[in-house]
């Protein structure tokens, strides 16, 4: 969706027509899970998301497809069951960076096992990071003039290495020992500086390598949207705090930026149901 300078002096600038440039940058994995002497499930993924997300046809899908035990086959002493054919829950393979914003599901690195309530809360999450998308494209389009930087946001989960099972009763067979207690999102909105005298080819071919900064004031004209009613604190999708004990998460991305007081940067728990 981004327009940059291509050609021109800066009293002269010729800027692009609007095209994909910008969509999905730096995505990283932490790894996989450690639960009950096996690996399993993404320990935490982190993605950049920009404007172009928000433009026809630009999202993909990327269905999970990764299988594997404990999720449709038995561990050797593990579980008598497994997550596809646990009678008590409906799980599923929940992507931690969207396969819409071009997070894999073929790996468990982008996937851990959620029960469906829980994948329906990180979904009322994603949510709100399209409607911010799509601001950053209509701020991109208003007319405001032409913008030196991309507006995207820097999105990471990190699953919890403490298991969803009761402490009494975590162990080897036992199959929620297998799945982590909650996930924890963070977001935080980020400004791509647009480079200058490059084609969109190239700046869509180099854009890992332009600077970012995290968002301390956005600017007039920039319509953040409004935060769900269930992001306030519900049961499942608590506002603020670890759970206690202070559970061990996977790691963020060493260049997370800092939180700011900009009415978007945030972060929240959704707990399995």
């Amino acid at each position: 969706m981004s327009r940059i300078i291509y050609s021109g002096s800066p009293n002269n600038p010729r800027w692009s027509t609007d095209q994909v440039i910008f969509t999905m940058t730096q995505y990283q994995t932490g790894g996989l899970a450690p639960r009950q002497q096996i690996n399993f499930g993404a320990a935490s993924a982190a993605a950049i998301l920009g404007p172009d997300l928000c433009m026809p046809g630009v999202q993909g899908n990327n269905v999970p497809t990764a299988v594997g035990a404990p999720w449709d086959a038995q561990l050797p002493a593990g579980p008598a069951e497994t997550f596809t054919t646990d009678g008590n829950n409906n799980w599923v393979r929940a992507h931690l960076i969207n396969g819409r914003w071009g997070g894999p599901g073929n790996t468990w690195q982008n996937l851990t096992p959620l029960t469906a309530t829980g994948n329906a809360n990180h979904a009322t999450v994603e949510g709100y990071i399209d409607a911010y998308l799509a601001a950053c494209r209509q701020f991109e389009t208003s007319g405001q003039g032409q913008q030196p930087v991309w507006y995207g946001v820097y999105y990471c989960v990190q699953a919890s290495q403490d298991p969803w099972s009761d402490a009494n009763t975590t162990a080897d067979t036992n199959l929620y020992s297998y799945a982590p207690a909650f996930i924890k999102i963070s977001w935080r909105a980020v400004t791509i500086t647009k480079p200058v005298n490059v084609s969109p080819q190239a700046a869509a071919a180099n854009i890992d390598n332009y600077p970012m900064a995290g968002v301390v004031n956005f600017p007039q004209g920039f319509q953040l949207p409004q935060l769900p009613a269930v992001m306030n604190g519900a049961a499942t999708l608590p506002a603020a705090g670890n759970v206690a004990g202070g559970a061990v998460l996977g790691a963020l991305p060493a260049n997370f930026p800092v939180a700011q007081a900009n009415g978007f940067d945030g972060w929240i728990e959704v707990h399995q149901d």
